[in-house]
């Protein structure tokens, strides 16, 4: 319904034609939403279909907006398709546009005005770290393969790219920018035991598959946590009752915390899990001066069900690695 409406006010609002001196022009609402402009905006002639194109970001860059308008001088009918619509970003990553309606045809002599909101992964570890989308990019890439022929055929193979206004980008780095404030850990190995496997984030025993993503953003810590029971026993597990004890950065003491709030990610809330079950959530600990250096966590709230039999005999250690940047 929103892109929809703002279909419908871009539609109404945007002068463009056929020439290149032609202006693409967003209604006032929305050139306040997306302030961050990038570059002059991008035309496509080729193989009787014009396209004059633009892209801005909201001011916390967590949004673009992709707009423009696509013009058929062919003697047939082209199909757009959005949803085979992609933006591309630094690191190759890429990720079609929020709420798109289906394909539309558009008849020959006739135009067709568009706009499209991404929210894309800018930063890839970061996202499976923590699942943040990471700071903006200086520049992004479309792909107009999304404009084809009634028989599925791509029309034009142009890939434009959109650089950010410098001195636009520039203020974002310096008011909205977030990569620098997040602080990253990741499992101590050496003192795990050896009937378990391990990685940097994940701890698997006899089929339990708990997958552990501590992060501190600000001045608040967090843990991203995903239980897997691919076990024959029933798992009981309460994830808000976690406690953690944390190294302090400037006494060397230890300080116990417990979960602040915790939200759950995962279908429907089960404190015990048959085989093939999930539990995923995110706890928050709570407020940090510095980042711990040093975080240990108590799973003695996760039992076998109905024995009592805890899972973990010992507090895995969680050790601090870097900020992200």
């Amino acid at each position: 319904m929103l892109i929809r409406l703002l279909s419908t006010l871009f539609f109404i609002h945007l002068t463009a034609s056929c020439s290149n001196q032609d202006k693409l022009v967003l209604p006032g609402k929305l050139e306040k939403q997306y302030p961050l402009k990038f570059e002059a905006p991008s035309i496509i002639n080729s193989n009787g279909i014009f396209v004059n194109s633009g892209l801005c970001a909201n001011a916390s860059g967590d949004t673009l907006l992709f707009y423009g308008q696509i013009r058929n001088n062919r003697k047939s009918s082209i199909v757009i398709s959005p949803y085979l619509l992609q933006i591309q970003t630094l690191e190759n990553h890429r990720s079609n546009p929020i709420s798109v309606r289906t394909k539309t045809v558009l008849l020959p002599d006739s135009s067709q005005s568009f706009v499209y909101k991404f929210t894309p992964i800018n930063n890839k570890y970061l996202f499976s770290r923590t699942e943040k989308r990471g700071d903006l990019d200086s520049c992004y890439f479309i792909d107009f393969n999304f404009i084809r022929d009634t028989n599925g055929h791509s029309i034009t193979n142009q890939v434009i790219k959109f650089n950010a206004n410098e001195k636009l980008f520039s203020n974002y780095l310096n008011n909205f920018a977030h990569e620098h404030s997040i602080t990253l850990y990741e499992l101590t190995k050496e003192k795990l035991q050896s009937n378990f496997q391990f990685s940097e984030t994940e701890i698997v025993m006899n089929g339990i598959v708990l997958t552990t993503k501590f992060y501190q953003d600000n001045d608040s810590l967090f843990l991203n946590l995903k239980l897997i029971n691919h076990s024959s026993e029933y798992l009981k597990f309460s994830p808000d009752s976690i406690q953690i004890t944390s190294i302090d950065p400037e006494s060397e003491k230890e300080i116990r915390h417990q979960v602040v709030s915790a939200v759950t990610k995962s279908e429907g809330h089960k404190s015990i899990l048959k085989k093939g079950d999930r539990l995923q959530t995110q706890l928050n600990f709570g407020y940090f001066k510095y980042p711990p250096l040093k975080i240990k966590v108590d799973f003695s709230t996760l039992k076998i069900h109905p024995q009592k039999i805890k899972v973990f005999s010992f507090n895995p250690t969680f050790k601090m690695i870097k900020k992200v940047s």
